[in-house]
């Protein structure tokens, strides 16, 4: 195990004495393991999600080279949005 000297606002002490005197945790240590194992997991979260949206990219780029994809027309865009929009706004009055 290592030791490491960090500096940390005022209110993130006050957060983890609070935290103590819950019960939550037993020490300054095990909220900050906490904490990492938050860091951690919201981090392995982020890099699922960035390597599905990755793949989702390569797909999009396969099916171009495949000759699959399509000329995007703004104007039908703009139409079908317009009619989505007018759709949705008449069934709410």
């Amino acid at each position: 195990m290592t030791t490491l000297t960090v500096t940390i606002r005022d209110e993130d002490q006050h957060f983890i004495e609070s935290a103590m005197k819950s019960g939550r945790y037993v020490s300054e240590s095990e909220a900050v393991a906490d904490a990492f194992a938050e860091l951690r997991s919201r981090e392995a979260m982020r890099q699922a999600r960035l390597a599905e949206l990755r793949s989702q990219v390569q797909a999009g780029i396969d099916e171009i080279e495949r000759g699959e994809g399509e000329v995007w027309d703004m104007e039908k865009t703009k139409a079908e949005a317009r009619a989505l929009f007018a759709a949705r706004k008449s069934t709410a009055a």
